[in-house]
């Protein structure tokens, strides 16, 4: 009887490591979102396990104990004031299960807040932490090498275009920057058990690890990763003291390593011809701070500021910034991207989540994360030898992650790591006690209404991940299965995957399908399908400008004549878009094209002031106004606009013919 419950918490503590080692290797090859996707599913099904085997031991058991700490108070008004944010957010579904390839809604911090009370009271002995670190740093080998095979272009599988530079390390995180979070935790941890490796075997495995993890973070030309991992190291060497100079010789070769592997990287770098991926000019730019990414990221946390100010408290709901971004978008940030680009994150985590859940949640997180951090740093002065080392290291981890939060993006597959770290980490020290359930009717009805609510919540988070991860599936299928022309299969498999998980990439894909199909066969049945499922999309999902620009293009291709009422259905759903996104540039360009089909070629012209504006090389934007000032008689203006649009894209026949046209005149 005494030995079942030992068994089944000897199996909770294997469950959180499997989530260590689960969140930063999954990917997946068969869905659309081939990689987050993929960690939030394990996240939710290992959590959920886990889950069980605790409440199977706690069943079990004679003497039922549970381990607290005050900390526990500000965890669950934290999570409260998630909840609230969520219901009282400018889009519930969205709050919930957070923004596509994002997925940091509610959910996915009720898991965080499991992970946190699972980790108090699985981690019991400083042997179990030592194991946490020497299973990430094992884990962390796996992805490094993987992120090197990739910089080497060795790589075994074929991805589709990158939207970073080539050779860029991203391993199975999907992006540079995403990895470099992961790396940040990583680095500490694969010095010390390097240094605390004693025979030739260990020294090799943790050298070589240690090895491939710097030249991975190096590859990656991750700035804010860098920052990250070098207060992690300084961190650790702080915390470590004298512990970490009980072997010089190793931290000579650390030393010597990273110098190596820095001069080579820098040397082949330099001949790569790209500023991204040139060491000595990546270091550079990061005091460049009204430059490049760093000068566009001002400018969304300025928009960030803005979504604050708007709803303090609460704010908009988890996960919700691109709704948000739309409306308070910048102007200045438009145009750094020719008015293609939308910010989904605020690349600021503080920024993130006071616009996400509010001020007051935000500061509830923080505070608890530095009184964490607090115990800990008071905490590791008691220690000595390698449990210091491995205390120090897991401390540095955390500090340095947090400080890569602050210029990057906050993910499932390194976030649930950090938030498994910290909670380990608080669940050594003496703030964390344990007292014994009293066999009362009272206590034994609390304890079974939180062993069922955390088994529900569990379980609803693992369905829906695994609801989404098949509906990324179809719509991974659904689009392969159009590229190849069977358009009803292609149907079939965009309509469930938008029944399973109702997300506005999905609808729009499906519109865009139906679109391009109407288009190729001249069906006009087919892009009223496309219309209506823009409209869906509209309702679903109001607050997003992209739906009504996709709409009001489809009326448009609907309208038989420029006196088509289609148009003017077209013109007030595009002022809509602009109304919800006020810096809309799209819909301006499509809007002009409107008014010149309807012969309103003053209002066209008037339009595209704006545009040109944000993007004065929009080679559309001089080929409508062309048109425009030849309808309204101004030759002078036509003939201007006639010429920038040629210099553009010389070869256009009817350019070049209406130019000459003009010149006659």
């Amino acid at each position: 009887a005494v030995a079942l419950p030992n068994q089944l918490d000897t199996w909770v503590f294997y469950g959180l490591l499997a989530i260590s080692v689960a969140l930063p290797l999954a990917m997946s090859r068969i869905t659309f979102d081939q990689f987050d996707i993929a960690k939030v599913l394990l996240l939710r099904i290992f959590t959920l396990v886990t889950v069980s085997l605790w409440v199977w031991k706690m069943v079990t058991t004679r003497k039922k104990e549970l381990r607290w700490s005050k900390v526990d108070f500000a965890v669950i008004a934290f999570l409260l004031l998630v909840f609230i944010s969520t219901i009282t957010s400018v889009h519930v579904p969205t709050a919930i299960h957070g923004k596509y390839k994002r997925y940091e809604g509610l959910l996915t911090f009720l898991n965080y807040g499991i992970l946190y009370f699972l980790a108090l009271q699985a981690f019991t002995s400083f042997k179990r932490l030592s194991t946490l670190s020497k299973t990430i740093t094992l884990t962390g080998g796996l992805v490094s090498l993987y992120g090197v095979i990739q910089f080497l272009g060795l790589d075994p599988l074929p991805w589709a275009t990158l939207p970073f530079e080539q050779r860029r390390s991203f391993s199975t995180f999907g992006n540079p920057d995403l990895l470099g979070g992961f790396l940040v935790i990583l680095m500490p941890l694969a010095v010390v058990e390097f240094l605390k490796a004693r025979d030739a075997k260990n020294n090799i495995l943790m050298g070589s690890i240690l090895f491939i993890s710097l030249l991975c973070l190096l590859t990656a030309f991750t700035r804010g990763a860098w920052l990250g991992s070098a207060v992690a190291l300084v961190v650790l060497a702080v915390l470590g003291g004298k512990t970490i100079l009980t072997d010089k010789k190793k931290l000579l070769l650390v030393l010597v390593a990273f110098v190596s592997i820095f001069a080579v990287v820098m040397a082949y770098s330099a001949s790569t011809g790209h500023g991204v991926m040139n060491l000595v000019d990546r270091l550079k730019s990061t005091t460049q701070l009204t430059e490049g990414s760093a000068a566009s990221r001002i400018e969304i946390w300025k928009a960030g500021l803005k979504m604050i100010e708007s709803k303090p408290v609460f704010g908009l709901g988890p996960d919700t910034y691109r709704l948000g971004s739309e409306r308070y978008e910048t102007k200045a940030y438009v145009a750094q991207g020719s008015g293609q680009t939308v910010a989904d994150n605020a690349h600021n985590w503080v920024v993130q989540l006071a616009a996400g859940v509010g001020i007051p949640a935000t500061l509830i997180l923080i505070g608890l994360f530095f009184t964490i951090m607090a115990i800990a740093i008071k905490y590791s002065r008691r220690l000595e030898g390698d449990d210091r080392l491995t205390y120090a290291a897991l401390i540095g981890a955390s500090i340095g992650y947090f400080i890569h939060l602050l210029f990057g993006v906050s993910i499932s597959g390194s976030t649930g790591v950090f938030f498994l770290v910290i909670s380990a980490i608080l669940a050594v020290t003496p703030a964390v006690r344990s007292f014994e359930l009293k066999p009362t009717e009272g206590m034994r009805f609390s304890l079974q209404a939180s062993m069922v609510v955390v088994i529900v919540i569990s379980a609803v988070s693992a369905y829906y991940a695994l609801a989404m991860y098949v509906a990324d599936y179809d719509y991974a299928a659904a689009i392969q299965l159009g590229n190849e022309g069977q358009i009803e299969a292609a149907t079939s498999n965009y309509e469930r995957s938008i029944e399973l998980y109702k997300n506005g990439r999905y609808y729009d894909g499906y519109g865009m399908f139906l679109d391009r199909v109407g288009v190729m066969q001249q069906s006009r049945d087919m892009i009223a399908k496309s219309v209506s499922v823009y409209q869906a999309a509209q309702e679903y999902e109001p607050l997003e400008g992209d739906h009504y620009v996709f709409l009001a293009s489809g009326h448009a291709k609907l309208a038989t004549s420029s006196k088509d009422p289609m148009l003017d259905t077209a013109v007030a759903e595009l002022q809509q878009a602009i109304s919800v996104r006020p810096n809309a540039y799209s819909a301006r360009i499509l809007l002009s094209n409107v008014y010149m089909f309807q012969g309103k070629y003053q209002q066209a012209i008037e339009t595209l002031k704006f545009v040109l504006d944000i993007n004065p090389q929009e080679k559309t934007a001089f080929q409508i106004m062309a048109k425009c000032y030849q309808q309204l008689g101004n030759k002078k203006e036509a003939q201007k606009y006639y010429k920038k649009y040629l210099v553009l894209q010389p070869d256009d026949p009817e350019a070049k013919a209406a130019l000459q046209l003009l010149g006659k005149k």
